[in-house]
């Protein structure tokens, strides 16, 4: 069954970017009709930007990574028909996983609605949902957390398929790390969901009594957890083998060498000097299927998020100097 978020991205090459742009405009647009004010230079504008971001973000990150899974075919020693049904589940969660994000998401708006004292208590103890705001904010935070969990628990899932083919390289070259990067693109992609959400944070920023740190908090508890398992689920078992692979080679060249322990011709000198220079040459060989490149975009991925509230916390700042 096709993830329910897809449903709202529009097919083609500009499906998502369209699909993107035209939430967010009706989302502000249903919410300022709600409201009848200018809610959206804060929380307001955080719901639609968020709620329009995920379901499109989650559809180009699947075409992502079915571009890798394609590129992979040629290492792979799996069947056609084995590479179409991996395509195949790209994208199609259960009804009952989806079921599952959909209860999860709600216990953390639940949560997360109880933790920033969204609801007031009325003389009487009973609940104060008399206002506009107050529903468009419930509602928003309800609909923003079920569509975060279900797009990243979604593409957690993928990542460990795509983790999986791993498993079944045709063969592991040590030096070569071009043939795992279309694994190392899966997992950078994939922090793109959640790295993009919380650079959207400092929005809730503009115009609020509410301290940055106490709107951060929720966020951060979910980000950490959602980097990690993004990032290693398709890269662990590449790790795994390249690390198998690793300590075998290593192993043949001490054999190699304990059988020259004490080398007495020039030929036996220089078939030690080889096996020495080959044995510092695979220690220094990183199990990470990572290249320079790869690299670099995940550590400039990993910092957006501070960037954008030290930013915003900024500008803040210098706006409240000029009032």
């Amino acid at each position: 069954m096709k993830t329910w978020t897809l449903y709202l991205v529009l097919p083609g090459r500009y499906g998502a970017l369209i699909s993107g742009v035209g939430m967010l405009a009706l989302w502000a647009l249903i919410q300022l009709w709600l409201v009848g004010e200018i809610f959206w230079a804060s929380t307001g504008l955080f719901f639609a930007a968020a709620l329009a971001y995920l379901p499109a973000v989650h559809a180009y990150i699947l075409s992502i990574t079915r571009t890798a899974i394609i590129a992979l075919a040629p290492n792979l020693s799996l069947s056609a028909a084995k590479q179409s049904e991996t395509l195949g589940r790209v994208g199609n969660a259960g009804w009952r996983y989806q079921i599952i994000c959909i209860v999860i998401g709600t216990c953390a708006a639940l949560l997360h609605i109880q933790y920033m004292g969204i609801i007031t208590l009325l003389p009487d103890g009973s609940p104060d949902l008399s206002s506009n705001m107050t529903r468009v904010n419930i509602t928003g935070t309800l609909l923003t957390w079920i569509t975060m969990i279900t797009v990243i628990a979604d593409l957690i899932r993928n990542n460990s398929l795509v983790g999986n083919l791993a498993l079944h390289f045709k063969q592991i070259d040590l030096f070569r790390k071009q043939p795992w990067q279309p694994l190392a693109r899966v997992a950078i992609a994939s922090t793109l969901a959640i790295i993009g959400s919380n650079a959207l944070f400092p929005l809730m920023f503009i115009d609020s009594g509410t301290p940055p740190a106490m709107k951060i908090l929720p966020a951060m508890a979910l980000t950490i957890p959602a980097v990690i398992a993004m990032v290693l689920l398709p890269l662990a078992s590449a790790r795994k083998q390249i690390k198998k692979q690793k300590l075998q080679r290593l192993e043949a060249v001490d054999q190699a060498i304990r059988r020259l322990p004490n080398p007495q011709s020039l030929i036996d000198m220089q078939s030690l000097n080889t096996l020495l220079t080959q044995r510092a040459h695979l220690e220094k060989v990183s199990t990470w299927p990572f290249n320079l490149d790869n690299a670099g975009r995940l550590l400039f991925y990993m910092f957006i998020p501070p960037l954008t509230w030290v930013g915003a916390a900024l500008i803040e700042r210098l706006v409240d100097g000029f009032v």
